[in-house]
């Protein structure tokens, strides 16, 4: 069962419904998304902020709160905004290849990853795939000397209305 609420009524709905200080926070169109839950009682309390991620935590910090990145979720669907645009972050590596031309690696990510799990990610896809030596993750970084950048959904929208204006 989810609950919404508004975000000025978030941290009194979680303390009051949940026995629990913990709640997520993750980028939400120009947003923030904040969760809550008990999954023993399959209860879970979302709300938007139109602050940014790090504001929001600012705020439920101040309400008594311990805000962590991440969200929860009822399905393995990605989460999507108000008007059901996919919220996806794009990582890009970098990465010195066995060619004459560098290697580009892509992937996506339903909340802000870090550097080192889209390394971690490549790293292990590479070695399912048999493109990878036996050689430790270490190793792979020290040797691939990777580059990573991870666009988030709030850059892509930037990106897209400078191309209309």
């Amino acid at each position: 069962m989810t609950l919404h609420v508004p975000f000025d009524q978030f941290a009194k709905t979680v303390a009051r419904i949940l026995a629990t200080k913990s709640v997520f926070v993750t980028t939400h169109g120009a947003g923030a998304l904040a969760t809550a839950a008990d999954p023993e009682k399959g209860i879970m309390i979302v709300s938007v902020s139109d602050s940014t991620p790090t504001a929001t935590k600012s705020k439920l910090t101040h309400a008594g709160l311990e805000p962590l990145e991440g969200s929860w979720r009822i399905s393995d669907e990605l989460p999507t905004d108000e008007d059901g645009q996919c919220e996806a972050f794009i990582a890009a590596v970098a990465y010195k290849s066995g060619e004459s031309m560098p290697g580009i690696w892509v992937d996506a990510h339903s909340t802000l990853p870090t550097q080192v799990q889209v390394l971690r990610a490549m790293y292990e896809e590479f070695r399912q795939t048999g493109e990878l030596p036996d050689v430790s993750f270490e190793e792979f970084v020290r040797l691939s000397e990777p580059n990573v950048v991870v666009v988030s959904p709030n850059d892509i929208q930037s990106f897209l209305e400078k191309k209309e204006g």
